[in-house]
């Protein structure tokens, strides 16, 4: 129980680190956290919730990997796109977070057809990287209701930690609650770079040559996940 309560709490953070970031709008969007193998703790949708913004550990309700709930909560069940999390930890069994968000910054550059490139360095390295693995964009804009829709979705995301649903959001998996949190967060910081400089015209991506050096520093001086989930529940908690 007390795994439980503890996965739980931090689901619900998650959901209150991103939606102050504005990584979420309003009601829709979902944190969840594999629970067993078979088992997933996941922010509940009805009328009894109160928004991503103040999710606490009583929101996210227990369902298995098909979507069913498995202890009923009064005026909350799974999301109706609680596919995409089952779907994910059936299919990777090294995932132990799922991450479904809707940053503005994200949506505009897929539908302006901008590409997440690495236009900087120094400022955000563990960002920058991000662009340097290729982040896959999924061209249907639709609500992934259907573990048909979803399995599309996988083909076009592979083995990759992130996948951009053009004109809709994002979906970033991780090992952990604290990375999957970290990455999308990133991930918001390199579209948000890149969605201000095509405003500016034709600004380059880094050279080549800075690019090898970074790669070669990998493991050296990288903020962890850890570290920065921690300045993130403190930054929610003095804010």
């Amino acid at each position: 129980m007390k795994e439980n309560t503890s996965l739980a709490e931090k689901v619900a953070l998650s959901c209150r680190i991103l939606a102050k970031l504005g990584l979420f709008k309003e009601t829709t969007g979902h944190v969840s956290g594999r629970h067993r193998p078979q088992q997933m703790l996941i922010r509940g949708r009805g009328p009894n919730e109160t928004g991503l913004l103040f999710t606490r550990p009583k929101d996210i309700v227990l369902a298995d990997l098909d979507g069913q709930i498995l202890k009923k909560k009064t005026g909350l069940k799974p999301p109706n796109e609680a596919c995409i999390h089952g779907e994910l930890y059936k299919a990777r069994p090294d995932v132990s977070c799922v991450v479904h968000a809707h940053p503005p910054s994200v949506v505009l550059c897929s539908m302006a057809g901008i590409e997440l490139r690495p236009i900087f360095g120094g400022y955000d390295p563990n960002s920058m990287r991000l662009s340097l693995k290729g982040i896959p964009v999924y061209d249907s804009s639709l609500t992934l209701n259907t573990k048909e829709q979803v399995h599309a979705m996988q083909k076009v995301m592979g083995e990759s930690d992130i996948c951009v649903l053009r004109g809709h959001g994002l979906i970033v998996v991780g090992s952990s609650i604290e990375q999957a949190t970290v990455t999308a967060i990133k991930v918001d910081t390199l579209a948000k770079m890149n969605l201000q400089a095509a405003s500016l015209a034709n600004v380059p991506s880094i050279p080549d040559e800075d690019i090898k050096e970074f790669q070669q520093r990998t493991g050296r001086g990288n903020s962890s996940a850890e570290g920065l989930w921690k300045y993130y529940c403190e930054w929610l908690a003095k804010g």
